[in-house]
């Protein structure tokens, strides 16, 4: 070793020591080895430069790093809890003598998270009921164009909004309340969104007991809870302890992925140091308990305390004891290993070690926590939620990458406004459900067969054509599949209102060949060659009915009926009227055709027939309204684009035939079952009962419906059987005080008493009368000459048997009888 005073006058921190009195070989072989030291010496400021140098672009990319991990945090921290895009309905609004929107006012407000306040001044997001009204003091909405909240009074009479006045007595025609959030948009795909609920104090404890007891303690990363991990990790032999804080964990959950590896802890770490820079110790907890991940219901995640305690216990989140909060809390850590329905005994076990280290932490007292210890595990059974909003999540998703650029879509904090609307959603989700499950329970069905029954509903506003409710399934849990929007299907009968239209549509007739609504048609049996076959259609019960008016074949879903008429007009004229209305191709141009073998979708179809209901105003049906930043700035405002496809008149006569439809033909159970007011609509059936539908509507909405097996077996169910029992309890749900408004009639339409047999003005003798419109200068101009009058009949009989006698009275006699005959066949 060499001596200290060596390596300072090497460094030439003192003088250099006198070597006269050395040997000179000795001199040599020190000053050989001194003048060496000294050229390392001096090429360190060299290597100085050189590592700074190297230095700079280390130091600039984690600066980049870090403040691209910043901007992820503050935008996280502008958005919602759970995802980086919020999916909200339309705006709530309460109008003076409307029904309560969802039937309850009460519980309308809850599901926006309002408070019920005791005394004293509202504040924003609360109310009081008293003296037969409610006091509301709305919150600002998060729309930036949304009007500024307007505290208010609201008198009820029974499910009526009565009266609505301002704090100062000024009457209000509606009070606007901010929209409901539907779900989350996440890495994960949609999620439910955990509800505006605080969790309460016992649900807090519980977690930080279970998971991070020093949380108000340290920055984000603890070391001590690090070291006790690792130490725990050492004595078993593997991982069976983790160290994340809940910041650190809030930053795994909402930016990074499940793949542990040294570069993601890292980032891990940084971003819960970001957070608790940018964020309260009670804002990141709040953000942890309203996103956690705690196992899934029916296939279906669950984040959020809130969405747990509805799945598990089926209460509010506020109602939650220290039993429940500790069984939550103590799943966090293996929400699969310690699902409560499925390890029942192993997360029993785990909530009582939750439950002593909330003694031991004094947030729970002994007796309580012995109390809670002996409470058995009582799980609500398992029920279904409505989760029917994770289907428009799902297209809101795939709707960001076509309405933004790519980098705008990717950015969190975004709020999506869509049409839906949030009550209406319920009831269709609701409608869908009970049917199905009734449908199950007549076929004997199993719940854990694997071909289950499925449907689809959609729903839109006639006025705007947007999107007011969409359920594509029975589960999106076992079968995320959107059947109203990505699945195509043949329409069978319901395709046949386009060849009407074609036939009664004059400007889709230019030889002057159009139709009426009562023309007559030949339902008798049809052979149309088809490559090396012969075409027969043949109608559902089989029988052919000989001469019927246009809206009777309609009405009755004749096939040979309708397939004549299609040939008549053209295969071209009814494809280019699909088309016009918005059903995509491919529409092959074949006999066939007229009868739906052309697959469309149920928002397609549905879209089309909403054309008949607008007076031939075609719109598109929009999900999505509008999208704004984290920062509230506008990035996506849709524009309501409207294109006239038909004259009003045309519409309007189509719109009759499906009124006639409803009234007395393959709908008619919708009359029977309580639908009342206008309503039109058509069923749809394809071979071997594969697929049934309904698509129908009221001057309120237009809704359809398909029912079937996602690989096409046949279900044994009609159109009338199996969708119009479904759109009938939506529509009868959803009803306003418009339902009962007649369809608007254009004035180029006039109205006739005519007799359907003959499509002429109806005399006294005519055995039936019918009222129908007409297009002007399309209406019948002479009268029936197939029945006359009964006392002409009478008067010519009498006077034959004057003239010729016996004979003559058995002729007039068998001519009266024939007539009184026909009267009443």
């Amino acid at each position: 070793m060499r001596p200290a005073h060596d390596f300072l006058h090497t460094f030439r921190l003192i003088a250099p020591p006198d070597d006269a009195d050395k040997p000179p070989a000795e001199k040599n072989s020190r000053w050989t080895a001194r003048r060496r030291m000294l050229r390392i010496v001096d090429t360190m400021p060299r290597l100085r430069r050189v590592l700074a140098l190297a230095a700079v672009p280390i130091v600039a990319i984690g600066g980049v790093a870090i403040a691209r991990l910043d901007r992820q945090v503050r935008a996280y921290l502008a958005g919602p809890a759970l995802g980086a895009v919020r999916v909200y309905a339309a705006p709530t609004v309460l109008r003076r003598g409307a029904p309560v929107p969802g039937g309850s006012l009460a519980r309308k407000l809850a599901r926006l998270g309002y408070r019920q306040a005791e005394g004293g001044a509202l504040a924003a997001g609360t109310y009081r009921a008293a003296g037969g009204g409610v006091d509301i003091a709305p919150r600002p909405s998060p729309a930036p164009w949304a009007p500024a909240p307007t505290p208010a009074r609201v008198a009820l009479q029974g499910r009526q909004v009565a009266d609505i006045r301002a704090d100062d007595g000024t009457p209000l025609d509606k009070l606007e309340l901010e929209p409901e959030v539907l779900a989350t948009l996440g890495r994960g795909g949609g999620a439910l969104d955990a509800g505006a609920d605080p969790a309460p104090p016992v649900c807090r404890a519980a977690v930080l007991a279970a998971e991070d007891r020093r949380f108000f303690h340290h920055p984000g990363i603890d070391p001590s809870a690090v070291a006790r991990a690792l130490l725990a990790d050492l004595r078993a032999g593997g991982r069976r302890q983790g160290g994340s804080t809940l910041s650190q964990q809030l930053a795994k959950n909402v930016f990074l992925t499940p793949h542990r590896t040294l570069s993601r802890k890292v980032r891990e770490a940084m971003l819960a140091l970001l957070l608790e820079a940018h964020a309260t110790k009670e804002e990141i907890l709040r953000r942890y308990l309203a996103s956690v991940y705690l196992g899934e219901d029916g296939a279906v995640p669950i984040h959020g305390f809130a969405e747990a305690a509805e799945a598990y216990f089926a209460k509010p989140l506020g109602d939650l004891g220290p039993a429940e909060c500790a069984l939550l809390a103590g799943i966090i850590r293996s929400p699969n290993g310690l699902a409560p329905r499925q390890h029942g005994p192993e997360a029993l076990a785990r909530r009582n070690r939750v439950l002593a280290a909330m003694i031991e932490d004094g947030a729970l007292d002994a007796a309580a926590g012995q109390r809670a210890r002996a409470e058995p595990l009582r799980l609500a059974p398992p029920h279904a939620r409505a989760v029917g909003a994770l289907y428009v999540a799902d297209e809101v998703a795939r709707e960001l990458g076509r309405l933004l650029p790519a980098e705008a879509a990717r950015a969190p904090g975004l709020a999506v406004f869509t049409a839906v609307d949030a009550d209406a959603q319920r009831e269709a989700e609701h409608a869908v459900r009970r049917h199905l499950e009734a449908f199950d329970r007549a076929r004997g069905q199993r719940r854990r067969e694997t071909r289950r029954l499925q449907a689809a509903l959609i729903a839109l506003d006639p006025t705007s054509g947007r999107i007011r409710a969409l359920v594509g399934g029975r589960d999106y849990g076992s079968s995320p599949l959107d059947r109203a929007v990505r699945a195509r299907r043949q329409p069978g009968s319901a395709f046949k209102p386009f060849v009407y239209l074609a036939a009664l549509d004059p400007a889709r007739s230019p030889n002057g060949g159009a139709r009426t609504v009562v023309s007559p048609l030949e339902d008798t049996p049809l052979e149309v060659p088809a490559g090396a076959h012969v075409w027969r259609p043949v109608n559902y019960d089989g029988v052919f009915h000989g001469s019927v008016p246009v809206e009777d074949a309609l009405a009755e879903s004749l096939n040979a009926a309708t397939a004549r008429l299609a040939l008549d007009v053209g295969l071209e004229a009814v494809a280019g009227a699909a088309t016009d209305l918005g059903i995509g191709g491919p529409l092959p141009l074949v006999p066939s055709l007229a009868l739906g073998v052309a697959e469309t979708s149920l928002l397609d179809l549905t879209a089309a027939y909403g054309v008949f209901a607008s007076g031939g105003v075609k719109r598109t049906p929009d999900l999505v309204v509008a999208i704004t930043s984290s920062a509230g700035e506008t990035l996506y405002a849709a524009h309501a684009e409207e294109t006239r496809v038909l004259d009003p008149g045309a519409a309007y006569l189509v719109t009759h035939l499906l009124e006639r439809v409803v009234d007395t033909g393959t709908a008619r159970a919708a009359r029977r079952t309580g639908i009342e007011g206008p309503a039109a609509g058509k069923t749809g059936t394809t071979d071997d009962t594969r697929d049934a539908w309904f698509i129908g509507f009221t001057p309120e909405v237009i809704a359809g419906v398909w029912v079937g097996f996602d690989d096409g077996a046949p279900t044994g169910l009609t159109g009338a059987q199996g969708a119009l029992p479904v759109w009938i309890d939506f529509v009868r749900a959803t009803a306003g005080p418009g339902a009962t408004r007649p369809f608007d009639v254009p004035d180029d339409v006039v109205w006739r008493d005519v007799d359907p047999s003959t499509g002429l003005l109806a005399t006294a003798g005519c055995p039936e009368t019918r009222r129908e419109p007409f297009l002007a200068g399309t209406e019948p101009q002479r009268p029936c000459d197939r029945h006359r009058a009964l006392w002409t009949a009478v008067g010519t009989g009498v006077g034959d048997a004057l003239r010729g006698g016996g004979r003559a009275i058995e002729t007039g006699g068998r001519r009266l009888f024939g007539w009184v005959g026909r009267l009443f066949r």
